[in-house]
């Protein structure tokens, strides 16, 4: 473990593991000295790594607290400390943002939102958050284990950020489902946040079965993965991003009669054809070993090729392939903290017109090597993974589908994919039941380094954090 290892902020390496959870996203209203002053405060409340265990009670009664994350967008960054920017261009996807803009495999220029699928529905123009016209400046992520505690806690935040003259655009709050096992789930009904890598040389980040993987991959400033030389380089972080973390939050609404109601029309058994869709079934049990209670993280797709066992299109085979000497999937991981939002609609209910979903809220080194290559390159091309497979003798290259949970319905993908190819994907490979209603990119600092972003000292001058 490094040695300044308590300079990082929580839920980075160890999640807040509280049942409940708030978001607030600010504005600084273009203020740089109430930002200052507001931040100078914020950062003596900040989680650090060491303190998570302070979510619990204590056994001489003293009672639980609450625990923040403090995230900054590149906007917020640069309106605290100008100097900052030329920092922070080469981290594109962060610099540009969640809107900004990318070149597509022809190498013209389109935007983030349509290469990520943000289209229809999802246009920002519709987000609740992170939309065009409204920008966020700083994301606080605050944590307990009862909703009392959390309450006050923001209610806190939403104080001090008034009395420095910060705007507060909005509080999503967020609230851990439990099946009758007392599991965690999603709102699909599916067991959540098996797979989650470990961290080298944070021991009790690792899960048994998990793939433990170099800090670097998730904290700036240490060392990562070995990646082949065909890989555009990272760039190189200045002083000051050591023992930061880049975050990616994306506000993901479900539609959850309509994505049983889907299943329904797919099978007489409607679970077996979600399981498919998901690469698991709803206890978490993957279908590449069914039969192995207890482990559910120690398997491959090895020998199922052609995806007879898990569908080439299933949600877990899509974003975790699992093979790292074939698609190099230990420099695309991502540490994932979402939660979901909104009360629990039951399998075979009607549609009560309430929104829910998931808040999606996952810390990485790199955006596009990770999020952004997930999202783009995996889920949502309905080529992988039988495009890589091909390469080494394996399969055909050929037509495998979109993510059922991430990806479009027919009508959307119609908009954007060739037709031959859009006849080639089964109907079980289409989605459309997940939303984007909200994103926002930012980087969670150090301890450290959220005090020197409150002051007035030059961050460009340091040599060393």
């Amino acid at each position: 473990m490094p040695a300044d290892a308590a300079q990082i902020q929580g839920n980075i390496l160890r999640p807040f593991r509280g049942d409940h959870q708030a978001f607030v996203f600010l504005s600084y209203r273009s203020d740089r000295a109430g930002a200052r002053a507001w931040l100078a405060g914020a950062a003596t409340r900040a989680t650090g790594d060491d303190e998570i265990q302070q979510s619990r009670p204590a056994p001489d009664g003293t009672p639980a607290r609450a625990l923040l994350n403090i995230g900054l967008t590149a906007t917020g960054l640069t309106l605290l400390h100008p100097e900052v920017a030329g920092d922070l261009a080469g981290h594109l996807a962060f610099w540009q943002g969640p809107l900004g803009t990318r070149l597509d495999d022809a190498g013209a220029i389109t935007t983030a939102p349509a290469l990520l699928g943000d289209l229809g529905p999802g246009d920002p123009s519709q987000w609740v958050v992170g939309g065009p016209g409204r920008p966020v400046d700083a994301l606080l992520t605050v944590a307990a284990r009862t909703r009392n505690t959390l309450q006050d806690a923001v209610e806190g935040e939403v104080r001090e950020a008034a009395r420095h003259g910060l705007e507060v655009l909005l509080v999503q709050w967020g609230d851990a489902l439990r099946n009758d096992q007392g599991r965690r789930i999603e709102h699909f009904g599916f067991a959540d946040g098996i797979s989650q890598p470990g961290v080298r040389g944070f021991a009790d980040t690792v899960r048994p079965g998990a793939p433990v993987i170099a800090a670097g991959e998730f904290l700036l400033g240490h060392p990562g993965e070995r990646r082949p030389p065909t890989w555009t380089p990272r760039p190189t972080p200045a002083p000051w991003m050591r023992n930061g973390s880049f975050q990616v939050f994306r506000r993901l609404r479900q539609d959850v009669a309509g994505w049983w109601q889907h299943m329904s029309s797919l099978s007489t058994d409607p679970e077996d054809a979600a399981a498919r869709a998901l690469g698991r079934h709803l206890d978490g049990r993957p279908l590449a070993a069914p039969g192995r209670d207890g482990d559910l993280n120690t398997f491959t797709y090895q020998g199922d090729d052609d995806g007879s066992r898990t569908p080439r299109y299933s949600h877990i085979r899509k974003v975790n392939p699992r093979e790292d000497g074939v698609f190099r999937d230990r420099g695309h991981k991502m540490l994932r903290r979402g939660i979901p939002f909104g009360s629990r609609l039951h399998r075979g209910e009607a549609d009560d017109g309430q929104e829910r979903g998931m808040l999606f809220n996952a810390y990485m080194a790199n955006i596009e090597d990770q999020f952004e290559h997930v999202q783009r390159r995996w889920a949502t091309d309905p080529g992988f993974p039988a495009s890589t497979l091909s390469r080494y003798g394996r399969s055909a290259p050929g037509v495998d589908g979109l993510d059922p949970v991430l990806g479009p319905d027919a009508r959307a993908a119609g908009e954007s994919l060739p037709p031959d190819v859009l006849r080639g994907i089964p109907a079980a490979a289409f989605g459309g039941f997940v939303t984007t209603t909200g994103a926002v990119y930012a980087f969670a600092p150090s301890i450290r380094a959220l005090h020197l972003l409150a002051g007035s000292a030059r961050l460009d001058a340091l040599v060393a954090v």
